[in-house]
């Protein structure tokens, strides 16, 4: 059967009407939902355009307990610490004595509900904190009293070493949640340490160290007040992931990929002996991508890669529970918010093509509560389709697809124009749910391809490692190769695509215009990175030449062979300006700390150079991620109008 008829199939009994394309890309309303461990209370952001708070209702009756505004800062986490303190991380811009620019500050604050009362647990620059640290919000455990958190935080003075500044040991802290008294050091660092683990009595079980000269990553046991290595790993940058503590806090799990199946799987770490045992929670369709683990870092259960995401649980009654969860939304992403410490409640986001983000209160043996949806301005009837396929590239790889339909196309899926739209990272994936983006295009009348190219985790070690050093070359044909599927199915018209992308998409959307010049009809790059070299030497300039983000970075450019030091500027768009035939659009963020805005100023100015089409949008006070509605909407209108000059 051809793959015109069976999506025909899929999508005949869809029936939908449409709003206007800022619907789509407005800030959902309802955001980081989370639940008291009595289950009693939730709390959330609510974002409106002339608000945005964190609100607190009661769930058995719905009604307000508290709130307060939050629209100076950008909530990026929020959990109850107990059913009346509240733990939310919180970023903002800021500039620092000593040090250049402004850079993101991320610092985790508590909130007393009944007193409405904030304390931040560490500052910069107090009480041996570190001031140019741009993360202090990682809570690691709670004290037993539950009057203190643990953070893990650089303390002391940095240090230098062959004219590079050095950041200082990283400490555990012991903050108060509320009331007064300065945090204090709990485990004082030394060396390379990264991360720590605490036990629920508020003993440090062990630290996570990698030491970047030496290049070796370990595990340092305490037995009693003996240090030990339980595990070392010689390796350029870190490549496996220790996630939470057993139950019996006698072993660190941690992720890695079992090279006898190139699936990645949860092994235990004996903190006694080091004895590795496992592997783990392995499936064999999926990776495994997430965690879901209580206070105390106690690991609860693996979340898998898909197009819908599935779980699970060391316990077997839970495990039933979600399971029997999934299965009531069929072709759906169910993700879950929150599990309570007493595993009662489960708190789901629901999205798919007929929800627009949903939640729900499961408790066990009471009657589900819906709570409300992510958007109240788009309902589940202006939802455009999603489905998935798989192609085959030019030499054999199988390339997992996504693809939204225009709804009121979808009893006549022929010859329509289309727009690839590839996923940052390049080390992440897609999934079913409300891409904003993708939903805004298909509004306009666009099928959305999103190949999950090789590179793109979840599809398995294979896949992952086959996108090593081909950016610009097998990465980008994974993309040309589905304009051509899609075509010979007759879907799309070959001769009316576009390709857009951010962050790493944009450079894919920039690589498709210099590399394939003759198959987009208009680029358009967010955020996108245009000059390899310049991106490695940023990195190379603040971490150094032995950073483990730089090995990371020139693995994934380079490839693991680095003889040949042109692959970065022969794969690179801007060096390539003059090959470009179609439009491009560029748009970059003001504020963006993860590829500089520089990128875009420079890819600009070499396409103008070459007497190309070429125009841009700077986002005013925006970062990398879009994550303020204003300036997201001005960025999709730019696009979407954009791609209608060129495709209608």
């Amino acid at each position: 059967m051809k793959i015109l008829a069976l999506l025909l199939i899929v999508f005949s009994n869809v029936a939908f009407a449409a709003p206007d394309v800022d619907r789509y890309g407005e800030l959902p309303k309802v955001q980081k939902m989370t639940i008291s461990p009595n289950g009693q209370k939730i709390a959330f952001r609510l974002v409106t355009p002339e608000r945005d708070l964190i609100s607190v209702i009661s769930v058995a009756p719905l009604k307000a307990i508290s709130s307060f505004g939050v629209s100076d800062v950008k909530p990026r986490n929020l959990s109850f610490i107990d059913n009346n303190n509240l733990l939310m991380s919180i970023a903002a811009m800021t500039s620092v004595p000593g040090f250049k620019g402004e850079f993101e500050m991320s610092v985790g604050t508590t909130y007393d509900i009944s007193k409405k009362k904030y304390r931040q647990l560490l500052v910069p620059g107090k009480n041996d904190v570190y001031a140019g640290q741009s993360s202090l919000d990682q809570v690691v455990g709670v004290s037993p009293d539950g009057k203190s958190l643990y953070i893990p935080a650089f303390s002391g003075e940095p240090f230098f070493s062959q004219g590079q500044q050095i950041d200082p040991p990283m400490s555990l802290f012991k903050a108060k949640i509320n009331g007064s008294g300065r945090p204090r050091i709990h485990k004082r660092g030394r060396g390379h340490a990264l991360d720590y683990f605490v036990g629920e009595t508020g003993e440090v079980l062990a630290k996570e160290v990698f030491d970047k000269a030496k290049q070796k990553h370990s595990i340092v046991a305490y037995h009693g007040k003996k240090e030990v290595v339980v595990f070392s790993d010689d390796t350029p940058y870190i490549t496996k992931d220790f996630i939470g503590v057993s139950i019996d806090e006698n072993y660190l799990f941690m992720l890695d990929f079992n090279t006898d199946t190139n699936r990645s799987a949860v092994y235990k770490l004996a903190l006694k002996d080091g004895e590795l045992t496992g592997p783990l929670l392995e499936k064999d369709d999926a990776d495994i991508v997430g965690f879901i683990t209580d206070k105390q870092r106690k690991l609860l259960g693996v979340r898998y890669s898909g197009f819908n995401p599935s779980y699970n649980f060391f316990d077997a009654d839970l495990d039933t529970r979600v399971k029997a969860i999934l299965s009531k939304f069929p072709s759906h992403s169910v993700w879950i918010e929150e599990v309570s410490p007493d595993r009662e409640h489960v708190l789901v986001r629901v999205e798919g093509s007929q929800s627009v983000g949903d939640y729900f209160l499961y408790s066990k043996g009471k009657n589900t509560v819906f709570i409300t949806s992510a958007r109240s301005n788009v309902s589940d009837k202006d939802i455009h389709p999603i489905t998935s396929l798989t192609f085959k590239a030019r030499d054999g790889m199988k390339i997992p697809t996504l693809v939204t339909i225009p709804r009121d196309s979808v009893d006549n899926m022929k010859n329509l124009p289309a727009v690839v739209m590839p996923h940052g990272g390049p080390s992440s994936y897609d999934s079913i749910g409300f891409d904003y983006m993708a939903q805004a295009l298909a509004e306009q009348g666009y099928v959305v391809i999103q190949p999950q190219f090789r590179g793109s985790i979840g599809f398995g070690a294979e896949h992952q490692a086959a996108g090593y050093g081909e950016w610009g070359r097998k990465a980008l044909f994974d993309l040309s190769d589905a304009v051509g599927f899609f075509s010979e199915q007759g879907i799309i018209d070959r001769q009316r695509v576009c390709i857009a992308g951010a962050s790493y998409g944009g450079y894919s959307a920039l690589a498709g215009g210099a590399f394939d010049p003759d198959l987009y009809k208009c680029v358009v790059a967010i955020n996108g990175i245009g000059n390899l070299p310049a991106f490695l030497s940023r990195i190379r300039n603040e971490g150094g030449h032995k950073s483990s983000s730089l090995a990371f970075w020139q693995a994934q450019i380079l490839g693991f062979d680095k003889a040949d030091k042109n692959i970065a500027k022969q794969r690179s768009p801007e060096m390539a300006a003059q090959s470009f035939i179609a439009p491009v659009l560029l748009i970059h963020s003001e504020k963006d700390q993860t590829v500089h805005p520089r990128q875009s100023i420079t890819m600009y100015q070499a396409l103008k150079k070459a007497k190309k089409d070429v125009s841009k949008l700077e986002l005013k006070g925006e970062d990398h991620y879009l994550s303020q509605g204003e300036t997201r909407l001005q960025a999709l209108r730019a696009v979407v109008e954009f791609i209608n000059q060129h495709l209608k």
